[in-house]
């Protein structure tokens, strides 16, 4: 497959290029692919996270990939002028061992620091959580083995994760994973030693006993401590809930209810993975698809939280503008520009020319909320059913700079200048030497 990339409105003919970059000459898009390097894995790219976020994209950039069968854990290396190489450190992931992944791992990237952290499924009674920076050591989350007592039992398939900002230590506040299991949140401190007992808290809704599916989990920040955004799968409820469920209960007695005036329901009820993203210190984009077997159906829609600083009333959650429902939306990524601020939303299984390739829409985020009609369209100009283009996105520094990285099947795309179809510029050219 001769891969290339362009945005709707694209040129009939191909200038003559290496096969792994495109000039658009048209648009003045930039955009490079990698395919699958050597690595162990069959299924390149299941996950994908920004590499590093220091010094480092100041001279190019790195991408942290994963791959699947078996799980792998690598680094793509960009040099100033846009070319890709495998960095020396790949990671078989049963070393550490992680000897499975979930079709969707969690991939994070740390708001304070390079570390980015790796969440799935461990060994049985387990959850995995690898962190790092340029590497990946593994830490199980033994989940039976909590907090909350031996008569409680938490599946060991992560429904949810993010990091957050907790206030358990002397000094600084540090910024460290909180993962979802059911209707339990658990703490992954990285002051415990690896044999403790991490913290946990089982979340309840005080206005009714139904128990919450936790399917997204976000952060906003808020004194020292970050508060915590929960997405229930079970009504689509959106509650708050003050940060120090970070640090666990100490018995089922002690579970944590919502912070809110109001609990919101943005009508919508989201499946395992969907995500709650920081768009600014008090807003947060929810990101919404259905579990693969129930439909395609998908939310974006921007949220709000105030808080009262007299302090007698309880924070509340308010939509901001209205929502993006296109269907099959999979994953999706914040893009700060420092001029603008975009959604890089993937739909994995999108038609192009009549066949399931998948594409990567980009919208607005405004003062008034989400811009409902997509600024740009990006998908191979030679599409393939099954390319699954989008099933991962990310943002990674490049030059100084925030670039779209996006995710198929065994390839990674690299957009180093986007402009828009009116020529208008959704960030130029990053690359040195060209």
């Amino acid at each position: 497959m001769r891969t290339t990339i362009w945005f709707v409105l694209a040129a009939a003919s191909v200038p003559a290029c290496k096969w792994t970059e495109f000039d658009d000459l048209d648009n003045q898009t930039w955009v490079s692919s990698t395919k699958k390097p050597n690595v162990k894995s069959s299924d390149y790219g299941v996950a994908i996270q920004r590499g590093d976020n220091g010094t480092e994209s100041a001279s190019g950039g790195t991408l942290a990939v994963i791959g699947a069968g078996p799980g792998t854990y690598s680094e793509l290396a960009y040099s100033p002028t846009g070319a890709s190489i495998l960095k020396a450190g790949s990671l078989t992931l049963a070393d550490q061992g992680i000897t499975s992944l979930d079709a969707s791992p969690f991939l994070l990237a740390s708001p304070e620091s390079a570390e980015i952290a790796l969440i799935t499924t461990g060994d049985p009674g387990s959850i995995a959580v690898a962190t790092g920076t340029h590497t990946l050591k593994a830490r199980p989350l033994l989940v039976n083995n909590t907090s909350l007592g031996s008569t409680v039992t938490i599946a060991s398939t992560p429904d949810a994760a993010t990091y957050m900002f907790r206030g358990t230590v002397a000094g600084p506040p540090l910024a460290e994973p909180l993962v979802a299991a059911g209707d339990i949140v658990l703490g992954v401190a990285s002051d415990l030693p690896a044999s403790a007992k991490q913290p946990a808290c089982k979340l309840v809704d005080d206005t009714t006993p139904t128990p919450i599916q936790i399917r997204a989990l976000g952060a906003v920040s808020h004194g020292l401590t970050d508060d915590v955004l929960v997405w229930n799968g079970g009504d689509g409820k959106l509650y708050l809930y003050n940060g120090s469920v970070f640090n666990g209960c100490t018995t089922q007695s002690q579970s944590a209810a919502a912070d809110v005036a109001d609990v919101v329901t943005p009508a919508f009820m989201p499946g395992h993975g969907s995500q709650i993203l920081t768009i600014s210190r008090d807003r947060v984009l929810l990101a919404g698809h259905q579990d693969i077997a129930k439909g395609s159906d998908s939310l974006l829609q921007v949220y709000q939280v105030i808080y009262d600083d007299a302090g007698n009333l309880k924070p509340m959650l308010l939509p901001v503008g209205y929502p993006v429902t296109t269907e099959g939306l999979r994953t999706a990524a914040v893009l700060d520009t420092g001029d603008a601020t975009y959604v890089i939303a993937g739909y994995p299984t999108a038609i192009v020319d009549g066949k399931t390739a998948g594409q990567v829409l980009v919208f607005r985020i405004s003062d008034s909320g989400l811009e409902t009609t997509p600024v740009a369209t990006f998908h191979d100009a030679q599409p393939e059913n099954n390319q699954s283009f989008g099933r991962a996105v990310a943002v990674m520094p490049f030059q100084g700079k925030q670039v779209i990285a996006v995710a198929a099947d065994n390839e990674i795309f690299v957009y180093f200048r986007a402009q828009l179809g009116d020529g208008t510029s959704l960030y130029d050219d990053t690359r040195q030497g060209r």
